[in-house]
């Protein structure tokens, strides 16, 4: 759906904003576009939607040469930016009707403009003058407008930023509704690390430019957790953390309160992972303990994204 190879971006001034960049976003991807301020994601999404041409490298979206077929793509994609610019003085079902007319000139008022508005639970807003909107309310009629002409991906870019957690809720909602139900590839830039780790099946984290990290949220789990680590808790956890300390496969025993860390050695694989597991609960039991809960760790999206952007070195990786 979205292709990008050897994509940079030089302004005027001297100054690579954007360097090398190859990504992959597949139809029906929900993909998280992450990076420091000043590592190049709003440049990048200028020139995805076509307000920026690259300085080299090649875009396509929708298998359309973005340079070459922008207004074709243009009736392709949605796009809310973080400033939407919005006419605080027409009412929101005024305010979809303009934008609608700028994809049909002089047609009638567009039915599907009262369906948008019920789509985002604006619909008894309808009237009502954008200017006495909650921040929340201009999100999800931003949201509306960015689906007017039934785009195939939809760009967002900080889409959740100063909503409290109700409106974040509800926009994460709608954007998985979205996805699902009519099948809408989403594109999101975001510094809400818990919105991408809960919306994204995709992300792409990029640093001074270059592109650092892209893959699933899972591969990126895996890749920076280091050693598997289980996580226990038991009816006397002193007691299995002594038990435990010389258990094959066990390198650390870490008593972090209400549940122990146990750290299993490096370098193994499933069939090694489920031995340990198994050594463990083996070594609990035979200690006359009850096990109350036995799971994993996993690194949140904001350990992968701090432990991506603080790697030493530069360069960029491929999809």
């Amino acid at each position: 759906m979205i292709e990008t190879k050897g994509v940079s971006k030089t302004y005027r001034n001297g100054f690579t904003a954007v360097k090398s960049l190859d990504l992959h976003v597949s139809e029906g991807d929900i993909f998280g576009f992450l990076g420091p301020n000043g590592a190049g994601k709003t440049t990048t999404i200028r020139m995805l939607d076509g307000l920026l041409t690259p300085s080299s490298g090649t875009i396509r979206i929708a298998g359309m040469d973005v340079t070459k077929q922008s207004v074709e793509i243009k009736k392709l994609i949605g796009v809310v930016p973080e400033s939407h610019g919005y006419y605080y003085s027409m009412t929101a079902r005024e305010y979809l009707r303009y934008f609608d007319s700028l994809f049909h000139p002089g047609a009638p008022e567009n039915k599907y403009i009262h369906t948008l508005l019920e789509r985002v639970g604006l619909a008894d807003k309808r009237d009502v003058p954008v200017g006495q909107f909650s921040r929340g309310m201009k999100q999800r009629l931003g949201i509306a407008k960015a689906l007017i002409n039934h785009p195939k991906i939809i760009f967002l870019d900080e889409p959740t930023l100063g909503l409290d957690p109700k409106g974040q809720k509800e926009i994460q909602d709608l954007l998985r509704d979205l996805n699902k139900s009519e099948g809408v590839t989403v594109f999101i830039t975001s510094h809400m690390l818990k919105d991408i780790e809960v919306l994204c099946n995709r992300v792409c984290i990029i640093k001074d430019g270059f592109m650092v990290e892209q893959g699933t949220i899972p591969e990126l789990q895996k890749k920076y957790m280091g050693n598997y680590t289980l996580l226990l808790h038991t009816d006397d956890d002193l007691r299995a953390a002594e038990a435990l300390k010389c258990v094959e496969g066990v390198r650390q025993v870490t008593n972090s309160g209400d549940h122990l860390e146990i750290v299993c050695a490096g370098g193994l694989d499933t069939a090694g992972i489920l031995a340990v597991k198994h050594h463990v609960t083996t070594t609990v039991f035979s200690a006359g303990l009850d096990i109350l809960e036995l799971s994993h760790k996993l690194l949140s999206m904001e350990d992968i994204f701090f432990r991506a952007i603080e790697r030493d070195g530069e360069g960029g990786v491929t999809a």
